[in-house]
């Protein structure tokens, strides 16, 4: 690893668990507004599957998913985020995790969804990784052995995330889109093309997901760098 790739990841660990970090923190607040949009958005009861993609790479959508997590769990919810970046998935990376068993390895019954959950440092929040990465990984994901996953990890968890891969590009995605009951895009200001923002809400609308609205990323001002719009 170079040096500028290793600095690059400290920045990313820092940034996934922000809100575990700087609790008290203009940014964390966000974070739990956020969490109250998408409580009250279904009249004061969780969702319990909610899948949180973007229209591309580049937009900090799993820095969303583990903060949005991390929120939730200092909630007392009991809750898991999985890694379903088939492709270049890095939530082990982020949480330094063993990068031995995950979906992947769920999905090809190579590993139980026990043998793949993984405990975080962060009270109530559980880990499943990507799992071993292949060129064809993405093929092994099917709505009939994600219903099986489901059914096992909703007798354990108040909520599961789903952090993906861009919707635009995976057809992986959209299969996720149609077993969650909710869904949010992350869009990242300054990079996000209205084209790309507008196909992917599209997608997700057409969904059997609920689409939550959308979190948009790296404002100038950083007390606005997450914003939720319902």
């Amino acid at each position: 690893m170079t040096h500028k790739e290793n600095k690059e990841l400290i920045m990313s660990k820092e940034r996934a668990k922000y809100s575990e970090l700087y609790k008290q923190s203009v940014i964390s607040e966000q974070f739990r507004l956020l969490r109250s949009g998408i409580t009250y958005s279904r009249r004061g009861e969780d969702y319990q599957t909610i899948m949180i993609t973007s229209p591309g790479l580049g937009d900090w959508r799993t820095s969303t998913s583990t903060n949005l997590g991390i929120i939730l769990a200092q909630h007392d919810k009991k809750v898991i985020v999985i890694d379903a970046d088939l492709r270049k998935g890095k939530l082990h990376k982020l949480f330094d995790i063993s990068y031995s068993r995950g979906l992947t390895d769920i999905l090809a019954r190579k590993a139980s969804v026990d043998e793949a959950i993984c405990l975080s440092t962060i009270p109530n929040l559980h880990i499943i990784p990507c799992g071993t990465i292949m060129k064809t990984s993405y093929e092994l994901l099917t709505a009939d052995r994600m219903e099986e996953i489901l059914l096992v990890l909703s007798r354990e968890y108040d909520i599961i995330l789903f952090d993906t891969s861009p919707i635009l590009y995976t057809a992986e995605t959209q299969i996720i889109a149609n077993m969650c009951e909710a869904s949010l895009l992350v869009l990242m200001n300054g990079k996000t093309l209205k084209e790309e923002a507008s196909k992917a809400t599209t997608i997700l609308q057409n969904s059997k997901a609920q689409l939550l609205g959308a979190s948009l990323n790296g404002s100038m001002v950083r007390s606005k760098m997450y914003e939720f719009q319902q």
